[in-house]
């Protein structure tokens, strides 16, 4: 039961990791990411990077793994608000 647990977390974990693609993708397809939060994104970066460390910590390879891949698609997110934000921004001047 354990391994077959560890299996469907692990499995559950990469998939709230690419999560935040799906935000992503609205913004690319409105060309627009004043909807979204960067604190929300800031705020969860920051939480995949202390589950990193503890993680690496305690040499826990699927913790590592979905948590280095979380902080990847985070990043990318945060960035894509970002470029959108300021394109925003020149556009009204």
């Amino acid at each position: 039961m354990g391994t077959i647990l560890a299996v469907a977390a692990t499995s559950w974990g990469l998939m709230m990791s690419l999560a935040p693609l799906l935000q992503v993708r609205v913004i690319f397809r409105q060309r627009d990411s004043s909807g979204t939060s960067i604190g929300w994104i800031t705020v969860l970066l920051v939480g995949f990077i202390l589950w990193l460390c503890y993680g690496a910590a305690i040499g826990n390879l699927p913790l590592i793994l979905t948590n280095i891949v979380s902080c990847t698609v985070c990043t990318v997110t945060l960035l894509v608000v970002l470029r959108f934000r300021r394109d925003q921004a020149t556009d009204v001047t």
